[in-house]
């Protein structure tokens, strides 16, 4: 998990994100990732915190691709992805706007399913 880590530090030195995106993150990388597991979470991990950054700094969001979307909410993996999303939620003490929301659920149906 070290290199996930040094990722968060990296960012947030060059303050490419915020200090709660790096503590969110980090309470994500201890509750979910794993030495074996530690690649998938890559792409999961620096999404959530430029997520939170964006929301802190109030910068216009995205939505994934409905089409994505579509498949994303069609996996066997959509529940888990839901409950781990909704986890993050808990742990910021607010909810996520939908943009980012969707992005997350992609990122951990992907994980889960790989």
């Amino acid at each position: 998990m070290n290199a996930l880590q040094t990722r968060l530090q990296i960012l947030r030195s060059a303050d490419s994100i915020t200090h709660q995106a790096e503590s969110i993150c980090q309470r994500t990388i201890s509750k979910f990732v794993t030495p074996e597991n530690e690649k998938k979470y890559t792409m999961l991990i620096t999404h959530l915190a430029m997520a939170v950054t964006r929301m802190e700094r109030s910068e216009e969001l995205y939505p994934p691709p409905e089409e994505i979307m579509n498949e994303i909410y069609s996996s066997s993996c959509i529940e888990e992805a839901n409950q781990r999303v909704k986890w993050i939620e808990r742990e910021m003490g607010s909810s996520l706007p939908k943009e980012e929301r969707e992005f997350l659920l992609m990122h951990f149906v992907t994980v889960l399913s790989a």
